[in-house]
């Protein structure tokens, strides 16, 4: 407990799923202030008023279009302003997808999910690295996918951008080591998210979906968000000072990669 005693975060896509519990467990950590961006304003202030009700952190909510650079530093500007300082964490969560075929989708709809998935980090990235090299050092935290480390069917344009995210994070892993930020991928398979029932209602045919993913998981069974957000809160913190460019899977076992 208390791993994240005066520390100030960032957390993308915190008004759901995975996201909301990083940042409730950011707050029973101890977290002095967390920044909420997310499109969906109400979601991210039901997130807010479930850390007011139980800690002290000081919670701000922005609603940020992540695949637009000027909403990014338009809402990191007033974060900094209102905490009182720079981040020391950033957990790039937001994601999006809809399962099809590859030869019904178009670039409108591949364009869409590069925006989210991919243009997305690099925006957080450039917005948010520049503060941390100034203020001496931090930890970036970035949610892939193991559709990024497999290749899923039916997600073709979206497993390449979280392949894109974990080699992005490699490479700028090894620019920013010198600067005491240390970057680091956590990589879901199919979690119990509102998000993934989306997903599963929208695939062609739900059942033989989320049959396939589980037959390629030994532990049978989706993820909880939870068990995401602790990886990501033990690379946020002190603990893990000396883990860096690592993209680790929270999966069941879908990837054994090592």
């Amino acid at each position: 407990m208390n791993t994240l005693i005066g520390k100030k975060a960032i957390v993308t896509g915190g008004g759901s799923g995975i996201g909301r519990q990083i940042c409730l467990q950011f707050a029973e950590e101890g977290c002095d202030a967390l920044a909420i961006y997310d499109i969906n304003e109400d979601t991210a202030n039901e997130t807010a008023q479930m850390i007011a009700a139980n800690s002290k952190t000081r919670c701000f909510v922005y609603r940020v279009d992540i695949s637009s650079f000027s909403d990014v530093e338009t809402a990191t500007a007033a974060f900094v302003e209102s905490s009182g300082g720079a981040p020391d964490i950033l957990v790039n969560n937001v994601g999006w997808d809809v399962p099809a075929p590859f030869l019904e989708t178009d670039p409108a709809f591949w364009k869409k999910i590069v925006d989210i998935n991919l243009i997305g980090v690099f925006n957080m990235h450039s917005v948010v690295l520049r503060l941390m090299v100034d203020n001496g050092g931090g930890k970036v935290i970035n949610i892939a996918s193991d559709a990024g480390r497999l290749g899923a069917a039916l997600e073709a344009v979206y497993s390449a951008c979280k392949g894109g995210v974990i080699t992005f994070t490699k490479s700028i892993a090894r620019e920013m080591a010198r600067h005491n930020i240390l970057i680091n991928t956590v990589s879901p398979g199919a979690t119990n998210t509102a998000g993934y029932e989306h997903v599963r209602g929208l695939a062609p045919d739900a059942d033989k979906f989320e049959k396939a993913l589980l037959k390629l998981t030994p532990m049978k069974r989706l993820g909880e968000p939870a068990e995401c957000a602790r990886l990501v809160t033990f690379l946020a913190s002190d603990h893990a000072s000396f883990i860096l460019g690592q993209t680790i899977s929270v999966s069941g076992g879908l990837t054994m990669v090592g």
